[in-house]
């Protein structure tokens, strides 16, 4: 059966860069349906992390490009918060447990300093086990789970509509559904993070994704002085009586989202070795999930050579801080309007089409 769509454009994924995509779509005066397998994601299962200088002004290999790309989207994030009812959190407290980590932070400062952005020395709260502090009242983190359902009602609300379904195969304008049913659009926007490489048959560049499963957990503790707490790999946030803990990192493990119990042991250690109190606080969930990582640890934005079909994945650690910008490149790309030169060669998928 082939049903054929007013709407122009079917984003595969309700995850953060799916409905992002798919309100700036509409924004922009766009028809859009997404394509809502009803599987949690990576994006359900983070942290909701919004910090491009934690993320990424600390590693010295990323490109300015890249760094300011996720600069604008965290700006980006304050309009749509507020448009969506959004909660965010901040500021964010950078702690250090060594020299090292010292030496990392002082040098995270200066190169925010270069790119305008605000980091200050600061008290390590005496909770908690470190050498040194530095705050960044501009590093944010929201709820995954609310900032879901509000990006999904504020998408209804533009005019966007939700299809029920997993897609098996992709062509040129269309997508087959694992119930047989064939959907035909102009544009088809592949945002589903590690799933898109399950359709590496239909669009072969998909194959670059890889999964690096991820672990956290949420145990009851009372809030902190700062909402946000990051050290070395681990974080801690503040939610309502809770503590979410994060988060491992094993591209290793095997592609499901069952829980392994010894990586957790080993980050309810580091969390405890940190602040101390965690010993003494119930565990209340521990959850996994699949980051959809490349081999330059970069996006997948932009055109296949499938026509009609374009990738919006491979976003490993930061789908949620990048996802409005993505919609918004997405946007001007599908339009046709002129793109950064620099950005598109960073982003293009067909950088591994060899």
């Amino acid at each position: 059966m082939i049903l054929h769509s007013q709407a122009s454009i079917l984003i595969v994924g309700a995850g953060p860069v799916g409905l992002c995509a798919g309100v700036r779509l509409l924004q922009d005066g766009l028809q859009v349906r997404i394509l809502d397998s009803g599987v949690r994601g990576a994006g359900w299962a983070s942290g909701g992390m919004l910090a491009p200088l934690y993320e990424m002004a600390a590693d010295p290999a990323c490109p300015d490009a890249y760094l300011q790309f996720a600069m604008e989207s965290a700006a980006l994030w304050l309009e749509l918060a507020k448009a969506g009812d959004i909660a965010l959190q901040s500021p964010t407290l950078f702690l250090a447990r060594g020299d090292g980590e010292c030496h990392a932070l002082e040098k995270l400062a200066i190169r925010a300093a270069a790119h305008g952005l605000e980091v200050r020395s600061a008290n390590v709260p005496k909770a908690l086990n470190a050498m040194a502090a530095f705050e960044a009242p501009n590093e944010r983190a929201l709820e995954p789970r609310a900032a879901l359902k509000c990006l999904s009602t504020l998408f209804q609300s533009l005019g966007g509509e939700f299809v029920q379904g997993q897609a098996q195969k992709i062509g040129p304008n269309w997508v087959e559904l694992t119930s047989g049913t064939k959907l035909e659009f102009d544009r088809i926007i592949l945002a589903n993070g590690f799933g898109a490489a399950r359709l590496a048959d239909s669009v072969p560049i998909t194959s670059a994704l890889r999964p690096v499963k991820g672990q956290m957990l949420r145990v009851a503790h009372a809030d902190l002085s700062s909402p946000i707490l990051r050290a070395g790999r681990l974080y801690f946030l503040s939610r309502q009586g809770s503590l979410v803990i994060g988060a491992t990192s094993d591209p290793l493990a095997l592609a499901d989202t069952t829980v392994d119990v010894d990586p957790i042991l080993v980050l309810l250690a580091e969390a405890k070795a940190l602040l101390p109190s965690v010993a003494r606080a119930p565990v209340v969930e521990a959850w996994a999930g699949l980051r959809p990582a490349t081999p330059d640890s970069r996006p997948l934005v932009g055109a296949t050579s499938q026509a009609g079909v374009f990738l919006a994945t491979g976003t490993y650690r930061n789908g949620w801080l990048l996802a409005p910008a993505i919609g918004s490149y997405i946007s001007q790309l599908i339009s046709g309007r002129t793109l950064d030169q620099d950005l598109t060669s960073l982003l293009a998928p067909m950088r591994f089409s060899s």
